[in-house]
């Protein structure tokens, strides 16, 4: 071989050495990086989860006191989390369960990917041994990612290593293995006994504290932290918008809150046109009188305010048509979608936050509405805020419009899920109340049959509202054939469901009522509102961030 050929060959014999060195070193540097974020990755202890949430609750009430829009919250709106898959079956493996009740918290409003199900933490040894477990699977991984890629001969010549002395088995050491087996699993069974003994989080106490600051601000006499909105701050000599009161009530509450946004965003006055409204029928003599201000405090300006009077008599009103407010995402103010509204003191807020914002300053009920609401609450049903689980079950006239009732064994196992949150239920197995929302009231003795030891209560049981209309089913189409009587018996039971709805620790509903649409916005955070009809597979988020 020609002296040329072998210092090429030798130059080739290098350059293959470099580069087996180089990717060597590629693999550890991407092995190394790629265990530092799965370690990161590594669930918070409980003690971090609960410094976390003090955090955000001190940095919230700075946000909000120093902010120019009045907030209706004692916590950053929507600061505190929901699971993107709360839903894990959950069995007497109390262990299993307090892992999966552990409280993610959102260091946003709107996480920019989903939250993984993160709920109660358990107790002390409980997190202690989950922690050890974690490292020690870490530490195995990096192992064996080291060992594929390391490129050893001897490796390849000889697979298996001999058994050492301390790997062989001997006769002392079955009766040793069989005590330290049943020394483990003694100590498992004490950290299941502890983890089913656990009661609320830290997050699950600031939950109720949220809730219970809410309900106080909702049965307050001037309706608390939530002032009325400036109606007659907008271009008085421009359009003015009129925006129709369409379908049942909280669809009309609904497209009105959106509504008034868009029209606040465009500086136009506005007013609520109840002309057309099924809700705003005629008595016997042909004569309409008004939905709205039988039940509630002035949305927007009134039909004889100057400002709309002068529009009218030149021809300066538009009827918002509900598209308009609806179809577009960002007119729908949906998670994710920022507004700026100088009329509001509005900065780039986040769609979900501005109409949790907004709502209770623009829904206000009348005092007499506020007091029956949280009496019955209180007095009649025993309700506490975060105490008890809330049903909403819709039927009625939802068939019309192609939706199929959700069978109701899927709130029973739902809330079964749910049951190791509450401490009652955690330490002597007593299931929390469940208070049931609905407009047919013969699912109460369905619910009843299916778990006659469960403590089931609602507004179907007042014998007050035996003469409340839509009772078998809320059909829209009916309201014209309602009596005063019953039409005030109705609504009075209706605004009772909402406060209750509101107030529960978890919520189980569907998403085809616009009822699980408004509690959804009055409620302070996206937690513990689950969603039966969500396509399978996916998290409540998946419906409710495009509301």
């Amino acid at each position: 071989m020609h002296r040329h050929d072998q210092q090429m060959l030798s130059s080739l014999a290098l350059l293959c050495v470099f580069l087996m060195v180089a990717l060597f070193a590629s693999n550890s540097v991407e092995l190394s990086a790629g265990l530092r974020r799965r370690s990161e990755a590594l669930p918070k202890s409980a003690d971090e989860v609960a410094a976390e949430y003090a955090r955000l609750a001190a940095s919230s009430e700075q946000l909000i006191a120093a902010s120019p829009v009045k907030s209706n919250a004692v916590t950053s709106l929507d600061e505190l989390p929901t699971s993107a898959d709360e839903k894990a079956t959950h069995t007497e493996d109390s262990a299993v369960a307090s892992k999966e009740n552990q409280v993610s918290v959102e260091e946003q409003s709107i996480p920019e990917e989903p939250i993984t199900a993160q709920q109660e933490p358990a107790a002390e040894q409980q997190t202690q041994a989950e922690a050890a477990q974690q490292e020690t699977s870490v530490t195995e991984d990096s192992a064996v990612a080291s060992k594929e890629n390391q490129v050893s001969l001897e490796q390849q010549s000889s697979p298996e290593e001999p058994i050492t002395a301390q790997q062989e088995p001997t006769a002392e050491q079955p009766p040793q293995a069989e005590a330290a087996q049943q020394e483990t699993s003694v100590t498992t069974s004490q950290l299941q006994a502890v983890a089913s003994a656990v009661e609320e989080t830290e997050g699950e106490l600031q939950m109720i504290g949220i809730l219970s600051k809410l309900h106080q601000d909702m049965c307050s006499d001037d309706w608390a932290n939530a002032p009325p909105l400036p109606y007659e701050r907008c271009n008085a000599t421009g359009i003015v918008n009129g925006i129709p009161l369409f379908g049942g009530l909280t669809n009309a509450l609904k497209l009105i809150l959106l509504g008034a946004i868009g029209s606040f965003e465009e500086n136009r006055c506005f007013f609520v046109d109840e002309s057309n409204s099924k809700l705003n029928p005629e008595d016997e003599n042909g004569v309409k009188h008004g939905f709205l201000h039988k039940y509630m405090e002035p949305i927007g300006l009134s039909l004889d305010h100057p400002i709309v009077v002068k529009a009218q008599e030149e021809y300066r009103t538009k009827t918002l048509v509900w598209m308009e407010s609806w179809q577009d995402m960002s007119a729908r103010r949906a998670a994710g979608q920022y507004s700026n509204i100088p009329n509001l003191g509005v900065t780039e807020v986040e769609g979900h936050n501005l109409k949790r914002n907004l709502i209770r300053r623009l829904w206000r009920p009348l005092p007499k509405y506020r007091k029956s609401s949280c009496s019955a609450m209180e007095k009649t049903h025993g309700l506490k805020p975060g105490d008890y689980m809330a049903f909403s079950v819709r039927r009625g006239d939802k068939t019309e419009e192609d939706y199929s009732y959700t069978p109701l064994h899927l709130y029973i196992i739902e809330a079964e899920k749910h049951l190791h949150r509450f401490g009652s239920y955690a330490k002597n197995r007593v299931v929390p109340k469940i208070f049931v929302a609905t407009d047919d009231c013969s699912v109460l003795s369905e619910f009843r049959k299916m778990r006659p030891t469960w403590k089931f209560t609602s507004e179907c049981d007042i014998e007050e509202n035996s003469k409340a209309a839509g009772k078998n089913g809320f059909a829209l189409a009916d309201v014209k054939d309602w009596g005063e009587d019953a039409e005030d018996a109705h609504f009075t039971k209706f605004f009772t469901e909402i406060y209750s709805m509101t107030m529960a620790r978890v919520f189980i509903g569907v998403s085809y009522t616009n009822i699980s649409w408004w509690v959804y916005f009055l409620r302070l955070f996206r937690h513990s509102f689950i969603l039966l009809d969500k396509p399978e597979g996916e998290p409540d988020s998946y419906i409710y961030d495009n509301w």
